[in-house]
């Protein structure tokens, strides 16, 4: 009976290893993104073919024309309110590089599959 008790706590210790590393697999990385009167900040993010990223897009002023960020290839649009964190989960393709602009196309940023 002490057996099969130990046996079951193995395997459940077991189990929950294997739950807890695929559950960190598929959790997206987060990138900060912080929008100024003069763009963004990283410009560029890097990801791996296939990945899935948040970016966390924070608007910390309101001069400039970052009130608005646009992924003109996956119709995507959000408003950035004031110091207030906006994120946006997406998975890029194996060959796939993406960009993003403010809603009148003058801040530039993309994503680079490495």
């Amino acid at each position: 009976m002490q057996h099969l008790r130990i046996l079951a706590a193995v395997a459940l210790a077991i189990a929950c290893t294997f739950a807890n590393t695929a559950f960190a697999q598929d959790a997206a990385r987060r990138v900060d993104i912080r929008v100024d009167e003069r763009g963004y900040h990283p410009g560029t993010v890097r990801v791996q073919p296939g990945e899935t990223i948040t970016l966390a897009f924070t608007r910390t002023t309101e001069r400039g024309c970052g009130g608005t960020v646009v992924i003109p290839s996956r119709n995507i649009r959000r408003e950035l309110p004031l110091n207030r964190a906006v994120e946006i989960t997406l998975t890029v393709g194996e060959r796939e590089s993406l960009s993003f602009t403010c809603g009148m196309g003058m801040y530039r940023g993309s994503i680079v599959v490495d």
